[in-house]
């Protein structure tokens, strides 16, 4: 239970860390030449999940809906890294090299779920199959440096665990 809860931790604090890195990479992708920089959504996909809720739940308050669409990417970014620590042991990463390209590998596959899954499936973006490759490589690139700064926290523990 111990080790599960360091773990936890680790892929909390690797989580804030790579949103962090991705939420500002995201708002400096503005400087990068045109034909590289990815596509913006059509609608913000944080408003677009809020309003979805609102809808179940009924309206929020402009203030709360406010604060519930900018905690949505720290929600989504911090359950991706918490969800690789929780299944790190069962998946057999036990050193800090399996754990890293666990999160690259990790990085590619939230890229994947959401550009070419759900954000196309809501019509927030066409998939990333019908865009230009470059502006994919641009946004597939930084999703994997996210998934590898969010397993940081996860590989420096790992010889201080016992599975």
């Amino acid at each position: 239970m111990r080790n599960m809860l360091i773990r936890l931790a680790a892929g909390a604090v690797g989580g804030a860390a790579a949103t962090l890195l991705l939420n500002r990479g995201m708002k400096m992708s503005g400087k990068l030449p045109m034909k590289m920089r990815p596509l913006p959504p059509r609608r913000d996909p944080g408003d677009f999940m809020v309003s979805q809720a609102e809808k179940v739940v009924g309206p929020l308050s402009q203030k709360m809906h406010r604060r519930a669409v900018q905690g949505m990417p720290w929600l989504y970014g911090l359950s991706w890294p918490l969800g690789l620590a929780a299944l790190s042991g069962v998946l057999g990463l036990r050193s800090p090299g399996r754990r890293v390209v666990a999160g690259v590998a990790l990085g590619a596959l939230v890229w994947l779920i959401g550009y070419e899954g759900w954000l196309p499936a809501t019509g927030l973006m066409p998939p990333a199959h019908r865009t230009p490759l470059a502006k994919n490589a641009t946004n597939l690139a930084s999703h994997v440096a996210y998934g590898a700064v969010a397993s940081l926290p996860l590989a420096l523990i790992a010889s201080r665990l016992e599975d």
